[in-house]
C-alpha cells in the first residue's frame, strides 16, 4: 500500500502521470511537505470509505503532520483502516493501543460503531463483519452475543469469512450460553428481515416460517 513518508512506512515515489488521482496527489503534497493539504485529501477520501486513505490520516494524527497530533483520532482512523483489512494499520495500533485509558477506547468504540450500525442494519455484509470486530475486540466490554448475531446474519448472507468469524465468537461463549446465543442471532435476523424491503434473501422467508424462539420479539 502507499502511505505518506513518516517514519512508520517510506513512500513510495508517484509518477508525475498518475497525481490527477487524488489519493496519488495527497501523497504528492505529503511528500513536499504540504502535510495540512494532504490530510484534508486524505480526510475527504477516508470520509468516503477509502481505508487506505484512513490508515494515511490516521499516520499524519500520530505524528502530528499536517493535523494537531492527536492519538485519539489517529486510533480511530487506524482502526477504520485496519477493520477494512489494511494490514499496515496493525503496527500503528500496537504503537498507539496497548493501554487506551477507558474514556479513549470508548471514544472510539462508540464513533466506529455509529459509522458501521447504519451499513450492516442496510444489508453490508463487510460493515456487519466490522461491527462485530467492534463489539469483540474495541469496546472495553465485549458483547459477544450481538457480534455473534452480525456475524450470523452475514454468513447467512454468503458474506466471506463470516462463518468462520462466527464459528471463532461462539467458541468463546460458554457452552451452557450458546443455545441462548444462537436463539438471539435467529431472532436477530427475522428482525433485520422484517425491516428490508424488499427482502434481501430468500432465507428471510424461511425464517418467517419458523416456531418462535425465546430470543423473539413479541
Amino acid at each position: 500500500m502507499k502511505a505518506v513518508p513518516v517514519s512508520l512506512i517510506l513512500w513510495l515515489a508517484v509518477p508525475a502521470a498518475v497525481l490527477a488521482d487524488p489519493f496519488d496527489a495527497a501523497l504528492q503534497a505529503a511528500a513536499e511537505g504540504r502535510h495540512g493539504e494532504a490530510a484534508a485529501v486524505f480526510h475527504g477520501l477516508a470520509m468516503a470509505g477509502d481505508s487506505e486513505a484512513a490508515y494515511n490520516l490516521a499516520l499524519l494524527f500520530a505524528t502530528g503532520r499536517g493535523m494537531p497530533q492527536n492519538d485519539t483520532e489517529a486510533l480511530y482512523w487506524a482502526w477504520r483502516a485496519r477493520l477494512a483489512d489494511v494490514r499496515a494499520a496493525s503496527a500503528l495500533l500496537d504503537r498507539l493501543w496497548p493501554h487506551p485509558d477507558e474514556a479513549r477506547r470508548t471514544i472510539v468504540s462508540d464513533r466506529l460503531e455509529q459509522v458501521l450500525r447504519p451499513q450492516a442494519e442496510a444489508g453490508d455484509g463487510a460493515a456487519m463483519l466490522q461491527l462485530a470486530a467492534v463489539l469483540t475486540v474495541v469496546r472495553s466490554a465485549p458483547d459477544l452475543t450481538e457480534a455473534y448475531g452480525w456475524q450470523s446474519l452475514a454468513a447467512a448472507l454468503d458474506v466471506p469469512g463470516a462463518a468462520a468469524a462466527r464459528d471463532a465468537t461462539l467458541g468463546l461463549v460458554p457452552v451452557d450460553e450458546r443455545a441462548q446465543v444462537q436463539d438471539a442471532a435467529l431472532a436477530m435476523f427475522k428482525d433485520w428481515c422484517s425491516r428490508q424491503k424488499p427482502a434481501r434473501t430468500a432465507a428471510c422467508a424461511v425464517v418467517f416460517a419458523t416456531a418462535p424462539h425465546p430470543g423473539d420479539k413479541g
